[in-house]
């Protein structure tokens, strides 16, 4: 064998076991962070009812979650911006809104007590 063969197999195999010991580490990583923090799975439920604070300073509220829009079918004719996987909410009128996943802060639960206080700062302006 050439000094190159040689050469591009222990880089090949450099990489493969970092690229595995990288693995392990983050796994273990994964596990120890678990045993801090419990892991919550279901945080968005469909048909319940959240504020949402949006990346701009826009806040929605009392919005119900309806879905996600479907993936963008590769098949398909491609569009010119992305206009799939977006977070559809729904206001208290009817109206809906598409958000994209990137633009969501953070989101909370909505309680009824956020719409006296909403009210009382309407009164008090």
């Amino acid at each position: 064998m050439s000094a190159w063969v040689t050469v591009v197999i222990i880089i090949v195999t450099l990489i493969f076991l970092a690229v595995i010991t990288d693995k392990i580490k983050q796994r273990k990583i994964h596990r120890e962070a678990s045993k801090i923090l419990p892991e919550v799975r279901l945080h968005i439920q469909t048909g319940r009812h959240y504020n949402i604070f949006l990346s701009h300073g826009k806040m929605l509220n009392n919005v119900r979650f309806l879905g996600i829009s479907p993936s963008h079918n590769p098949t398909d004719y491609p569009l010119p911006f992305v206009l799939c996987s977006w977070i559809i909410v729904e206001y208290p009128d009817g109206r809906r809104a598409y958000l994209k996943p990137e633009s969501i802060r953070y989101y909370e639960d909505f309680s009824g007590s956020d719409l006296e206080s909403q009210a009382n700062k309407n009164i008090n302006a």
